[in-house]
């Protein structure tokens, strides 16, 4: 019985230990999580678990990528404008040995250029740039939030670019830490670089 109470309580302990950290940075704000972007819905949520849990399942290497691409590609027939789901894609598509990075890139700048009011796009392609053309990818998202300030998930990437030793701003990286989240007080991602910004605080 305490086993399967586990997960619950360490979500539970998480967020609360989210929610101190926040007190320890000034002008912080909690606030609603904006649209879908905080986190999928309960629904995407478990495909993308089966997706997930085909990593545990004993097949050659290739075998198990190959099953996880088609899964994604079938999810993306029929949720093609599920934003988490293009992201999961995107991991996936960028994961590989043997990944073409120009056709990659190229693939979503054309995204980005379709739909340049779609926050989404924008992003999706800035997320491919950082390790790449790093301060490209700054120009794109810095953009991003200044038209598109509700858009979560700029924030968090700034956040974590801020964080990385060829860019690092600590002041930078806890204001977009802060930001982040205030709009989405519940999502998982970025814990690992609240320690850090609560430390150097």
């Amino acid at each position: 019985m305490l086993l399967e109470l586990l997960p619950s309580l360490c979500r539970k302990v998480l967020r609360s230990f989210a929610t101190a950290c926040l007190l320890l940075i000034p002008g912080s704000a909690l606030a609603q999580s904006t649209g879908n972007y905080c986190a999928p819905a309960a629904d995407m949520k478990a495909e993308l678990k089966k997706v997930a849990a085909v990593s545990d399942e004993e097949m050659p290497f290739k075998l198990r990528r190959e099953r996880q691409t088609a899964m994604l590609q079938a999810l993306l027939k029929k949720y093609p404008n599920d934003f988490h789901l293009q992201k999961r894609y995107q991991n996936d598509r960028r994961s590989g040995f043997f990944v073409d990075q120009v056709a990659l890139l190229a693939d979503y700048r054309a995204l980005m250029e379709k739909s340049p009011n779609d926050p989404g796009a924008v992003y999706l392609y800035a997320r491919l740039l950082v390790g790449q053309k790093t301060k490209e990818a700054i120009e794109q998202l810095d953009k991003l939030v200044q038209r598109t300030p509700d858009f979560p998930v700029s924030y968090l990437q700034l956040a974590e670019i801020y964080n990385y030793p060829n860019f690092r701003d600590a002041a930078k990286s806890k204001e977009n830490l802060k930001l982040w989240i205030a709009k989405c007080p519940a999502a998982m991602e970025g814990f690992s670089l609240l320690t850090g910004v609560v430390t150097k605080s």
